[in-house]
């Protein structure tokens, strides 16, 4: 999730004001210049034909590549990138093609490079959405200077459905952690990357569900990787707790919206149309349908945006199969390898008392857990918390000691 939209709700007709007082002042070039500007932020870039997978699918092992190439767009200083498309699993475990971005420090390597595989946040639900195909695929990775610098191959999936055709089975925890580790899996086959096999994951909202689902799938997914941590940004790791907070915001009723759309097309007895009311389903579609990489296409719906409790015709925390699904796509399971959750205390989207809560009770369960709080931190406080996180994740690799805060 990303709080980048507030700032246009703050101000939802900075873009009209702005091209009426052009055109009122004379200036047709500059008017036309707004428009663009507008249009470009407004209008998600189209997925090029690199990202069609082939049909029927190669064979090959999971995290395969199916087609690679370079990627010099907006490439940060000293860096090497590919966009990728490679092999990866559904919810039923059935093949399908998952797009990314792998980056590595330019040069060779004579000794293997450790890998942080970054889970990004909330952009949205449909192929315009993803994140590789913009003119800058880096826009959701913090730090990524810094990781380079440190001689961190970067793996950055963008999830099924975000790039690729179909519909992003968002916030559906185990399809999320099959991208993350076969993403490890295809920079592993960049012969320039010389990527070993140790990696920490590392994810922000969305991304730290994926972080700690990725974390539990590890072991028994991708058994020949060696998981040395995982690091979790505002994670989304209540969903039930997430639901119940966002009822009654409009921030929620986007956000919550996707979640709906989405399990609407993953799980077969999740039915849309049974829990939303009939007189706003065209508002609800219109709500979901724009993308965070392009955010001025949220202004078109903002005098018909609902909170979730104006859209939903039940109760959907204990309307079923929902009310399973909040559950089933919750990280739980036990982590083994050290874990950090890093939370800003004015998060308006996450409660910081759900992320309390969790590190607590896999503290209390033995796993080691560490907490940073980060006082007057948003949401998106990616950069407030990157360089103590990424600092986190060089300790893993250099095998220095960590242990329980509980969340103090």
């Amino acid at each position: 999730m990303d709080t980048r939209l507030m700032g246009i709700w703050q101000s939802p007709n900075r873009w009209v004001i702005l091209l009426a007082a052009t055109i009122l002042l004379g200036t047709v070039g500059a008017a036309v210049a707004v428009f663009i500007r507008y249009y470009q932020a407004a209008t998600p870039q189209t997925p090029s034909p690199f990202y069609i997978p082939p049909q029927p699918l190669p064979p090959g092992e999971l995290g395969s590549l199916i087609r690679k190439e370079p990627l010099p767009s907006s490439l940060p200083e000293g860096a090497q990138a590919w966009r990728v498309m490679y092999l990866s699993t559904d919810l039923a475990g059935q093949p399908i093609a998952v797009t990314g971005t792998i980056v590595a420090p330019q040069g060779t390597s004579a000794e293997p490079r450790n890998i942080i595989a970054w889970a990004h946040g909330t952009t949205g639900i449909r192929p315009a959405c993803g994140v590789s195909h913009t003119s800058d695929p880096y826009q959701q990775t913090p730090a990524i200077e810094q990781m380079l610098a440190e001689g961190f191959v970067v793996a950055i999936t963008d999830y099924p459905g975000l790039g690729t055709p179909g519909t992003h089975p968002y916030m559906v925890g185990p399809v999320a952690a099959q991208s993350v580790l076969d993403s490890v899996r295809a920079a592993r086959q960049i012969p320039e990357v010389n990527a070993g096999d140790k990696f920490v994951v590392w994810g922000a909202s969305q991304g730290g569900n994926s972080a700690l689902w990725t974390a539990q799938r590890a072991k028994t997914y991708a058994p020949e990787l060696n998981l040395l941590g995982a690091a979790a940004s505002a994670p989304a790791i209540n969903l039930r707790g997430i639901a119940e907070f966002n009822l009654d915001k409009p921030g929620g009723g986007i956000f919550l919206g996707y979640v709906f759309a989405a399990w609407d097309s993953i799980y077969p007895d999740a039915d849309l149309d049974a829990i939303l009311k009939a007189e706003e389903r065209a508002n609800f579609d219109r709500m979901v349908e724009p993308c965070f990489t392009a955010p001025a296409g949220f202004l078109p719906v903002l005098k018909t945006l609902r909170t979730p409790e104006q859209y939903l015709s039940v109760d959907i925390l204990s309307a079923e199969p929902w009310s399973t699904l909040f559950e089933e796509n919750t990280p739980s399971e036990p982590i083994e390898v050290p874990i950090l959750i890093a939370h800003g205390t004015a998060d308006p989207l996450i409660p910081i008392e759900l992320s309390e809560a969790e590190a607590l009770r896999r503290c209390q369960a033995g796993e080691n857990v560490q907490f940073a709080r980060y006082p007057g931190s948003s949401h998106d406080a990616r950069e407030d918390t990157a360089i103590h996180i990424l600092g986190w994740v060089v300790d893993r690799f250099a095998g220095r000691p960590t242990s329980s805060n509980c969340g103090r």
